[in-house]
C-alpha cells in the first residue's frame, strides 16, 4: 500500500520529481510534502479511488497525516467502497 500512495503523491506533485527518492513511511504528508488543500482534496479522493476504500471522514483527524504510516494505518481500517458506513444508511 506504502507504493500506492506513493505513486498518488508523486502524481499531485508532478512539479517535484525528486520526490519520490525522499519517501519513507515516516514521512509527513502535512509539513514534508506540502500539500495544499486542493492537492490534500485530490490525495483523498485518488486514494479512495485507486484503493478502493470509502474514507469515513467522520473519523479522519489531523493525527493521520502524521505520517504516511499513519495514513496507511487509518485507510486500512476504512470500509471497501460500496458497503454502507452508517447502518440506518442501509436500504
Amino acid at each position: 500500500m506504502f507504493d500506492k500512495i506513493a505513486d498518488i503523491l508523486c502524481t499531485i506533485k508532478e512539479d517535484q520529481p525528486e520526490l519520490r527518492h525522499s519517501l519513507s513511511p515516516e514521512t509527513n504528508l502535512n509539513n514534508d510534502i506540502g500539500l495544499d488543500s486542493l492537492q490534500m482534496i485530490q490525495f483523498m479522493l485518488q486514494v479512495e479511488d485507486q484503493l478502493n476504500v470509502a474514507i469515513d471522514y467522520d473519523e479522519f483527524d489531523y493525527e493521520h497525516l502524521q505520517s504516511i504510516g499513519a495514513f496507511i494505518q487509518f485507510v486500512k481500517s476504512c470500509q471497501p467502497q460500496g458497503q454502507s458506513l452508517y447502518e440506518d444508511a442501509k436500504s
